[in-house]
């Protein structure tokens, strides 16, 4: 089991946008009937300012490759994308090995 982390850097003063926009991304995907359960969305309390993370437990690094590249796949994304790319500052990606 692993937990995959995407890690954005909203521009200042743009973070609740950013949280706004992948909880459109969630509603969309359950309305498809894709969201897994295990999805969240997490924001800073401290450390850099206007943090939001993307957070999905997936049962290994080729059930995430598979879901994201699904995700990509979707009619929608390109626009959903693009009303994103303005928010965010940058970003990075962490995958963490479930232990316990």
């Amino acid at each position: 089991m692993l937990i995959a982390r995407q890690v954005f850097q909203a521009k200042y003063g743009r973070g609740d946008e950013l949280v706004a926009l992948f909880q459109e991304f969630n509603s969309r995907m359950r309305e498809e009937g894709k969201m897994t359960p295990r999805f969240r969305i997490l924001t800073d309390v401290s450390g850099p300012f206007f943090t939001v993370v993307s957070e999905a437990e997936v049962e290994s690094l080729a059930d995430w490759e598979g879901s994201f590249r699904e995700a990509m796949s979707r009619s929608w994304m390109e626009e959903w994308f693009s009303r994103m790319m303005p928010l965010v500052e940058s970003g990075s990606r962490e995958f963490y090995n479930v232990v316990e």
